[in-house]
Parts: C-alpha cells; structure tokens; sequence
C-alpha cells in the first residue's frame, strides 16, 4: 500500500487515462475526482480489511474460538479487496509485478493464518484456558 500510495502520480496519470476513456465527454475535475476516490477508495478499503482482520487476530489471542470464525468470511473479503485494488493500483506491464507480488503475498500470508487457526493444536491452545 505504501508503495502504490507513494507512486500515486503515475498511477493517477493511468487511472485519468481509463476513466477518460469510460466517459469521454467528461468534465476535467470530474475526471480528477474520479481518479482520487477509485485510487484512494481501492487502498483505503485494503488498509480497512487488514485492520479488522487485526483487531479480530487480538480476539483470537484473548483465546475467543468465535473470533476465527469470523476471519473467515473476512479472509474472502480481502481475496475480492485484493483484486479490486491490484486492479486499480497495479501498473500494467513489468512496472506493476512488484506490487502484483506484494499484493500477493499479503494475501497469501492472511490465507496461511486462517489455516492455522484452525488446526488441531491451535484449538486445543483456543479451548486450554477454559479447561483449566
């Protein structure tokens, strides 16, 4: 996110290109607006997802079983975020492969925990403290 948000010029320089070419008629700060809430819009709501896939990861390790429940479906939302922004941030060509591969492996690795948080020991760790 920083990356693409550090980037943003030529990223918004793109994305009036698309956008112009959706609505060619558009006015000029239209077409500037537009660009800024599909930008900023796409990476605030992966910033938003990884935040709440946060605070329910503190859940989890207040040992509430409930809460990896709950990453589930938010992990599947964070696969649909993921796409939308890689989408709208990634540049085409080999100028966006390393954010393409971030985007990636950031998912990757929330995919990784949420198996995790399922396996046996990891119940077992979840339902310890209740038992004891």
């Amino acid at each position: 996110m920083a990356t693409g948000f550090l980037g943003r010029d030529s990223h918004f320089e793109r994305l009036k290109g698309v956008i112009g070419g959706m609505v060619p008629d558009g006015d000029a700060d239209a077409l500037e607006g537009t660009t800024a809430v599909v930008f900023l819009g796409s990476l605030t709501m992966l910033a938003l997802v990884i935040a709440m896939e946060a605070i329910l990861l503190a859940v989890v390790f207040k040992r509430r079983v409930w809460a990896r429940w709950a990453l589930a479906p938010l992990v599947l939302l964070h696969a649909v975020v993921t796409v939308i922004t890689a989408d709208f941030v990634v540049a085409p060509g080999a100028d966006g492969i390393l954010t393409t591969v971030l985007l990636a492996a950031q998912f990757i690795l929330a995919a990784a925990g949420l198996i995790f948080l399922f396996l046996p020991a990891t119940t077992t760790w979840l339902l310890s403290e209740r038992v004891a």
